[in-house]
């Protein structure tokens, strides 16, 4: 397990496009409905990602991740959570976070990840905040998850449960961001124990949802915090995916 703690970097912060690069929606199926999800990126690629939103569902920000990750020649599969519904308020995101079954947002990921079955790819899951433990879960449960992403989200303390991961794992947090920061100890502690590959980054200065310009209505929200961890996460796909 890496651990590290990163200095404030001057780094350039590159605008993204606020939309879906060349979206193409999708209709998956889990074992009680049906829902959607949008890909990018060329459908034969050996490298693809599935993306988890945070709790504001599919968001602006969320969109840029689709579209830099569609720019790196990367298959992306987003998937919606909330069936099209979306927040720009904390009020809203509760709601609409409260509404969700955890079970059936895990059939959406585990179809996601299954869609792209069709021939030898390496996979990882990325999810923000929220998205993250759900990612996380999905990792355990599918083998074929060769890497995982994790944006300032809850994990496990549990180390039985790490050890069906298939591939290292990637968690980035603020040093400002509370429970999340606390709870990446006791995640160090069980990858250790579980013998998996898990790096973990902490951002100085950063709170949570750094890179979501909706959270707190944008009083937390710092782009170059947001530009390191996106290359520290370009940089691990590559190690882990290529």
């Amino acid at each position: 397990m890496t651990k590290r703690l990163l200095s404030a970097l001057c780094l350039t912060v590159f605008a993204a496009s606020p939309l879906f690069a060349v979206p193409r929606p999708v209709t998956l199926s889990t074992p009680s409905s049906t829902f959607a999800s949008y890909v990018a990126g060329p459908e034969t690629a050996a490298q693809c990602v599935v993306l988890v939103h945070d709790w504001f569902g599919v968001s602006s920000s969320y969109k840029d991740a689709v579209d830099r990750l569609e720019r790196q020649g990367y298959c992306v599969v987003a998937v919606d959570l909330y069936n099209g519904r979306t927040a720009t308020t904390h009020e809203e995101a509760n709601a609409l976070l409260d509404a969700l079954d955890s079970k059936v947002a895990g059939e959406k990921i585990d179809a996601a990840i299954k869609s792209l079955g069709d021939r030898p790819r390496k996979i990882a899951v990325m999810g923000f905040s929220m998205g993250a433990r759900h990612a996380l879960a999905a990792a355990v449960r599918n083998t074929s998850v060769r890497a995982t992403v994790l944006w300032y989200g809850g994990t496990t303390k549990d180390a039985d449960r790490l050890r069906s991961l298939s591939g290292p794992v990637l968690l980035v947090v603020g040093s400002k961001d509370g429970s999340a920061l606390e709870d990446s100890s006791g995640f160090a502690e069980a990858a250790d124990a579980a013998g998996a590959n898990a790096e973990i980054y902490i951002y100085p200065g950063a709170a949570h949802a750094f890179a979501q310009p909706l959270f707190n209505q944008g009083r937390t929200y710092d782009p170059v915090a947001a530009e390191a961890a996106w290359r520290l996460t370009e940089d691990f796909l590559r190690r882990r995916l290529h």
